[in-house]
């Protein structure tokens, strides 16, 4: 009984050290606000598309009015759709008067429709995007003035902003997820970088990055990597929003989460030789902690809670059935009000799937339903 206690204690030990270092340093970040651009450089955009009709007008019309125009060039890489997407992203770019192409390819993936949207760019600076969503007036000029306010910066993010059409326990659990995400990534920043960017909101400046690996690894996780390999620095810039619709039913939000958790796990475990002094303090301590808050707490969590179960319930037979129901419970109770326990552990459940999803190849995606934006 003594050795089962201690063994849950010190299971359980993990999974407590990491968040309460992350809430610790969550509450403690500070936001720094971009300065003032004086002069805008040029900026291509690329767009990774898939069966996008319901939305691709939309994207670009908001699109024409977030940058001026003569700097802005726009590639929609449309990655084998089978819908309108190509027709009607061609005659939104002719009439929003955008300067650029839609080029279109066999289905291949998000990864390699970058890549190759990448190599139909001209600037230095390219900014990913993606089609289901929109930017404010100041979302690119804000990641722009962190961008180019130090040479070792190479790569910038935002935050996403996100909204449903229902209110529901899965949509309220991604609302208190990112209430402290963006807090999380600001933190990282700080000390050194984050590589947990948003895709639908990445800048970077090309001499930074390297192409992306076309099967493996989430492409905003593998960009950032990739940059701090090269030597920048990735920042996150709160400021700089994008708005996206998420899902509100659980089976869309379980589709998309777990594709999300096994590609961001994919990009964190394929680059663990960043586990080093090589690459200072990001090597040293925000590496270190996102691969025990992807790889390994999951795991411990749910392991530590069939250990208390089995402790309380040694000491009695009520005791472990009522922890269970109070861990229901607690999931529950982000339908009453969103709150970070319950999305804490519904979010542990899709990185413990993502874990064994890892073994299946899911680099080609299935993007969620489109009811227009």
């Amino acid at each position: 009984m003594i050795t089962l206690y201690l063994v849950t204690l010190a299971i359980s030990f993990i999974p407590v050290v990491v968040y309460t270092i992350y809430v610790v340093a969550a509450i403690t970040s500070r936001t720094s606000f971009p300065r003032s651009l004086e002069l805008f450089p040029p900026v291509s955009i690329v767009i990774p598309a898939y069966n996008e009709e319901k939305v691709i007008e939309s994207r670009l019309q908001n699109l024409s009015s977030a940058y001026p125009l003569e700097l802005m060039e726009i590639i929609v890489s449309n990655d084998g759709s089978t819908d309108d997407t190509e027709q009607i992203a061609k005659d939104s770019m002719k009439q929003f008067s955008l300067h650029g192409m839609v080029i279109t390819h066999e289905r291949s993936g998000v990864n390699k429709a970058i890549n190759r949207g990448i190599d139909h760019t001209t600037n230095e600076i390219v900014v990913i995007t993606g089609a289901d969503g929109l930017f404010d007036e100041n979302t690119i000029s804000d990641l722009m003035g962190v961008l180019t306010s130090s040479d070792d910066i190479g790569a910038v993010s935002g935050d996403m902003i996100t909204y449903a059409e229902g209110d529901t326990l899965f949509s309220k659990s991604e609302s208190a997820y990112r209430s402290i995400y963006g807090r999380i990534c600001t933190w990282e920043s700080n000390v050194h970088s984050t590589y947990c960017f948003n895709g639908a909101v990445v800048a970077f400046k090309k001499k930074a990055s390297s192409s992306l690996n076309t099967r493996r690894g989430a492409d905003d996780a593998s960009m950032a990597l990739s940059v701090i390999r090269n030597g920048y620095k990735c920042k996150y810039v709160p400021s700089a929003k994008f708005y996206e619709l998420v899902p509100h039913e659980f089976s869309e939000q379980r589709r998309q989460k777990i594709r999300r958790a096994t590609r961001l796990l994919e990009a964190t475990i394929c680059n663990r030789d960043v586990f080093s002094p090589k690459y200072g303090k990001f090597g040293m301590i925000i590496y270190p902690l996102r691969f025990l808050m992807f790889a390994v707490v999951p795991a411990t969590f749910f392991l530590s809670l069939i250990l208390w179960t089995l402790v309380l319930g040694s000491i009695s037979l009520l005791y472990g059935p009522a922890f269970i129901g109070l861990i229901i419970l607690l999931v529950l109770s982000g339908n009453i009000r969103a709150n970070m326990l319950s999305s804490f552990i519904i979010y542990q459940g899709y990185l413990l799937v993502g874990l064994f999803n890892m073994l299946r190849d899911v680099h080609i995606w299935e993007p969620n339903k489109r009811t227009g934006i």
